[in-house]
């Protein structure tokens, strides 16, 4: 008996590509547990990781020279989300790797293929459901943002495969926001050692790894972007705390001999950040920006209605015209990171 099937499977009917590709894992800092277990050390006595991280990457097939670019994403999701897996048939690491870079995605600790063992890193925050999922990302067709929220032209609730994927991808956040930054920008940092000098593309709660990361080894980071960081400076998080620097509830590299504060290690690294009109983020990045400018770094910002994008929300990264943000970015980065990357 023959089965007859709608459509052909995923492997059938994907272009054949040819390309180097691999996974490796980044060690957690090395602890040991010295006397009764406590939350963050059930295993007392025993010698553990905190914060270990995944990274999988793909190349093109013979090197080019160009650098590579660095995936951090955001919030409650995963390295998915540069893979075009829940919007745009190709995500940002399929356009880098057309493009001729190698694209590096790290799974931020506590997320994804990265461990979250409660015991060491706390609590988090319930994993969204689709209302969670309509709040942050596709408001829903009853919602007044919809109407200019047009850069995802799909379904909106439960039953639509884009839909679905967000939501089945997406998890908690941790609520200690101080630990969470800095075992990303430790693991980013580890990263960029293994990958030499790379532009880092960082997408909502991941742009503190981005910061900590340029201002820790700034000479590993040719350009910063920043898209839709976690903001204003300064933010009250609630249960996750507050973003104590400004950009991030991590110190950073202050200097603060003159009337004005800078960040001098930071401001080595040119910065893009890249604001969606239909997110209602914009203004929470100019504050953003203008504090980085403040402290002495050189910041571009990307607001996509003024290059005639309208109707982007918070996860533009996966949008319908996501190439199109990809080719201002590229843009950039020639412009201002002092390089060719297309």
């Amino acid at each position: 008996m023959t089965t007859s099937r709608a459509a052909r499977p995923p492997h059938e009917e994907a272009p054949a590509v040819h390309v180097r590709r691999g996974g490796f894992w980044l060690p957690g800092d090395l602890r040991r547990g010295t006397g009764a277990a406590s939350p963050r050390d059930a295993h007392a006595g025993q010698t553990w990781q905190l914060g270990p991280a995944w990274v999988q990457w793909e190349a093109p097939a013979e090197p080019t020279g160009l650098p590579p670019l660095v995936f951090v994403h955001g919030g409650g999701g995963q390295s998915t989300d540069w893979l075009g897996t829940a919007g745009a048939e190709e995500g940002w690491a399929q356009l880098a790797l057309a493009a001729g870079h190698p694209a590096y995605l790290l799974d931020r600790p506590g997320h994804g293929r990265s461990p979250w063992d409660p015991a060491r890193l706390g609590a988090r925050t319930p994993s969204p459901d689709y209302a969670g999922l309509a709040a942050v990302f596709v408001p829903a067709e009853d919602d007044p943002r919809a109407a200019g929220h047009g850069a995802w032209p799909w379904g909106r609730g439960p039953g639509d495969s884009h839909v679905d994927a967000q939501v089945a991808s997406s998890s908690g956040m941790l609520l200690d926001t101080a630990l969470g930054q800095e075992l990303d920008g430790r693991r980013l940092v580890d990263l960029l050692e293994r990958t030499g000098p790379a532009v880092v593309v960082t997408h909502s709660a991941g742009a503190p790894a981005g910061w900590l990361a340029a201002d820790r080894r700034p000479d590993l980071v040719f350009g910063l972007v920043a898209v839709e960081p976690l903001g204003p400076p300064f933010r009250d998080l609630g249960p996750r705390g507050r973003l104590t620097e400004g950009p991030t509830a991590v110190p950073l590299t202050w200097d603060r001999s003159g009337a004005t504060a800078r960040l001098p290690r930071l401001a080595r690294t040119p910065v893009c950040v890249v604001s969606g009109s239909a997110s209602g983020r914009v203004d929470g990045d100019r504050q953003t920006v203008a504090f980085l400018r403040d402290a002495g770094v050189a910041v571009d910002h990307l607001e996509l209605a003024a290059h005639g994008l309208a109707g982007n929300g918070h996860g533009l990264i996966f949008e319908n015209n996501n190439r199109v943000i990809f080719d201002l970015l590229t843009h950039w980065v020639n412009e201002k990171a002092g390089m060719c990357v297309a």
